[in-house]
């Protein structure tokens, strides 16, 4: 009995859509493993120490200096305090085009 082409396309479509089946079965099983793996390594793992003896200590002043990383001190004037000139006869906070009126 000759096989008809309508017949093998069929048997071709269930093979492949069992293999598809097949592989999503696998694939959710290797992460139900992956995941009960994660979940009995975390219970077993011990809670991570903190240390407690800096919690009750007065905070610092300069955090950032406590990190290595300060600021820019600050700057002393560059410039003195100016005095005016005693033998300024006219007035130069004003523009020498602009004329009084």
């Amino acid at each position: 009995m000759a096989e008809t082409p309508r017949r093998q396309e069929g048997l071709q479509r269930v093979q492949i859509g069992l293999t598809g089946l097949a592989g999503v079965v696998l694939l959710v099983g290797l992460a139900n493993i992956v995941i009960d793996k994660a979940r009995v390594d975390d219970a077993i793992a011990p809670p991570p120490v903190v240390p407690t003896a800096g919690a009750n200590a007065v905070s610092p002043k300069e955090p950032l200096a406590e990190l290595g990383v300060q600021p820019a001190p600050e700057q002393a004037p560059v410039v003195p305090d100016l005095q005016p000139d005693p033998y300024l006869r006219k007035p130069m906070d004003r523009d020498p085009q602009a004329q009084p009126r």
